[in-house]
């Protein structure tokens, strides 16, 4: 090809890089202003970078780097500026034209661009172990707080981190999960770190009152949502609930969307009553309607309304976790306003020999993706973090036909931030439940394996759903790094080649 031709792309890229440096160096100065700790900061100003680059389109610009053998842009998030640079002195030895200080990465820095990330998640998780990279944490269930053989199966089954998810059970039960997890590792000389998951201001369905044996809601059929402890049934409607967080539902306004029970039910509100507001049933997972029950999360996705990061019962539940928690995750994360209200927290209740305790910050909301680069750097600036990608209350709020995209644009982000992740809601989950997986949940593990953690929830096989994760991790990670394929070589029409052919 015509070295000529490749001036006008070498000065594009050129360009690009300049304006990512600039806007880049812009942002992290931003940022900046809230302290960084000294040990994020190239993280920090890599992401500020990523976010500059990712401000413009760069499809065209892909196509027209492919022919000249320079198309490494789509996999720069781990060293946005050291690929910008590698690529612009590569186009000037085609060109012949000087490019300044732009120059290759050595290759050590080359091989090493993912350190960073694989130290953090070291920091969270553990070292890894089983021959794969992607931990493997589990939703304890409460029969963990005293059946200790069932706990050892789990960390020998391939468990990196057991979750403790304050929302159910006490403080005597997450002692004796914890306890059983100590001895576990005593006995197997297997890593298992614990994370407690606060719990947060989730709506939940808190009492049921029904004229029904068996209360389910169809399609067309009406129901109350109550904001009163002592409800009572209004004509023609026969089921009634009060929730976990009664003063949400004086804001909610008829044709404002409701849905409850991850989505199974989904309802409009109709009708504002002295007694709440009644919603009707517009669409259910099941054709024949879906039970209700109570503790079933409610979301609303219309509501514009803030809750505070923390309740009461959090911070009652945080004394605890200070003290025996690996990590602690948080959940409803929006804004950096709440990251500082959970360093505060932190700030004021931990001991001095455990004050760079892991947080995690579960993304479950529109506002959380929208301000997730901000979130991240005072988070990360502050402690070891991570992120979850909680993918069931997700699509709940954002709608499930964008899910897809914005978890792709959550693992970018995260891996440009040097930021664990852990791919969670519904992992193999028929396997858990039944002992039997569908071919979608190997998938959606092959998928899970591009974030630092998978996320399996109790059930009667929860051992089986382990090994059978472990597994499909240790076989899948020789073949793929997040977005880039390893190349091993292929194990199946592996043609014999003859060089006299």
């Amino acid at each position: 090809m015509d070295r000529k031709k490749a001036l006008p792309l070498l000065e594009e890229v050129m360009e690009i890089r300049a304006s990512v440096e600039q806007e880049g160096d812009w942002l992290f100065k931003e940022w900046d202003s809230t302290p960084i700790r000294e040990g994020y900061r190239n993280s920090a100003r890599n992401l500020a970078y990523y976010m500059a680059f990712r401000r413009k389109d760069m499809r065209e610009l892909q196509e027209k780097l492919i022919p000249w053998g320079v198309s490494s842009l789509g996999r720069l998030e781990a060293d946005v500026l050291g690929t910008l640079n590698a690529v612009t002195r590569t186009l000037g030895y085609i060109a012949d034209e000087d490019v300044g200080e732009a120059d290759y990465r050595s290759s050590d820095s080359f091989l090493d661009r993912n350190l960073a990330l694989r130290r953090n998640a070291d920091d969270i998780f553990g070292p890894p172990r089983n021959g794969r990279d992607t931990r493997i944490l589990v939703t304890m269930p409460s029969a963990a707080g005293s059946d200790y053989e069932l706990v050892k199966t789990l960390v020998e089954s391939g468990m990196n981190m057991a979750r403790i998810n304050c929302a159910h059970d006490d403080a005597d039960t997450w002692s004796g999960m914890i306890g059983n997890i100590r001895k576990a590792e005593g006995e197997t000389g297997l890593e298992c770190r614990v994370l407690m998951d606060i719990s947060g201001p989730k709506i939940r369905t808190r009492h049921l009152l029904t004229s029904m044996r068996n209360p389910k809601l169809k399609v067309g059929e009406r129901f109350l949502l109550s904001d009163a402890e002592s409800m009572t049934l209004p004509k023609k409607v026969e089921i009634a609930l009060n929730t976990s967080v009664p003063e949400v539902i004086g804001k909610i306004t008829p044709g404002q969307k409701i849905k409850m029970d991850d989505g199974h039910i989904e309802a409009e509100a109709v009708e504002q009553t002295d007694d709440g507001i009644i919603c009707e049933v517009e669409r259910t997972v099941k054709e024949g309607g879906v039970k209700v029950k109570t503790e079933k999360g409610i979301n609303l996705p219309d509501l514009d309304f803030k809750l505070p990061v923390l309740t009461e019962k959090d911070y009652r539940d945080l004394d605890f976790a200070v003290q025996h928690a690996d990590a602690i995750a948080f959940s409803f994360i929006k804004d950096v306003e709440d990251i500082d209200l959970i360093e505060d927290a932190l700030s004021e209740r931990l001991p001095g020999d455990r004050k760079d305790i892991p947080s995690i910050a579960k993304i479950e909301t529109p506002e959380g993706i929208r301000n997730l680069p901000d979130i991240i750097q005072r988070a990360a600036g502050s402690r070891p973090f991570g992120v979850m990608l909680a993918r069931g209350d997700l699509a709940v709020e954002i709608g499930y036909e964008r899910l897809s995209e914005i978890q792709e644009e959550l693992l970018w982000i995260c891996e440009a931030a040097h930021v664990p992740v852990i791919w969670a809601t519904q992992v193999v989950e028929s396997l858990v439940k039944t002992g039997i997986p569908t071919r979608s949940e190997i998938s959606d593990v092959v998928a899970g394996s591009r974030a630092e953690c998978i996320m399996l929830n109790k059930g009667e096989y929860i051992a089986d759903g382990v090994g059978v994760v472990s597994e499909i991790l240790e076989k899948f990670e020789d073949h793929h790094y997040k977005k880039t394929a390893m190349l091993r070589a292929l194990g199946i029409a592996n043609h014999t080649f003859d060089s006299s052919e």
